[in-house]
């Protein structure tokens, strides 16, 4: 019986660390070129190092960016207008939050403090994605931000200013 446990605990242990070697990101390929002719191969074992916080790359660059703020509804976060590689984007942070609603927009607003919502006042990024967290909304090409103040959240369905952020340099 005991041969038995340990023939079970040798298979386990056995699968164990097959399958951990397997597991992309536990190892990398380094290719070492020496200065002869011949080349190794080396394996460095790289599951204990910390993993890389993703960082915003050259192409990218911030011009404006704001605070939320609450209106009718608890919002809170940053925005920032963003470029990257050419395209010009609205990024929320990952401390945005607001509270759900059956219509959320997210719009460009001429006004600082938001007030009326006549067409011409605003320009409209699309659908709220996600009431919380990181997020970012294309700005069509034909749209100049430096014509806006604001970033609203807003409810088409009831006119509704859910919070805003003033866009500062």
């Amino acid at each position: 019986m005991k041969l038995h446990y340990l023939a079970i605990f040798g298979a386990t242990a056995f699968l164990s660390v097959g399958c951990v070697a397997g597991v992309p990101g536990n190892q990398s390929t380094v290719q070492a070129k020496p200065s002869t002719s011949t080349s190794t191969t080396t394996k460095i074992d790289v599951s204990s190092a910390p993993a890389a916080k993703p960082t915003a790359t050259l192409a990218q660059a911030t011009s404006r960016s704001g605070n939320f703020v609450t209106a009718a509804h608890s919002t809170q976060g940053m925005v920032s207008l963003v470029t990257d590689n050419g395209q010009r984007y609205l990024k929320f942070d990952e401390t945005f939050k607001t509270d759900n609603g059956p219509d959320l927009m997210v719009l460009l607003h001429r006004q600082t403090v938001p007030k009326s919502y006549s067409k011409e006042n605003y320009q409209s990024l699309g659908r709220l994605e996600q009431v919380s967290g990181t997020q970012r909304y294309r700005i069509p090409a034909d749209v100049n931000p430096e014509d806006f103040s604001s970033v609203v959240i807003w409810c088409r369905k009831f006119n509704v200013t859910f919070g805003y952020a003033t866009l500062s340099n």
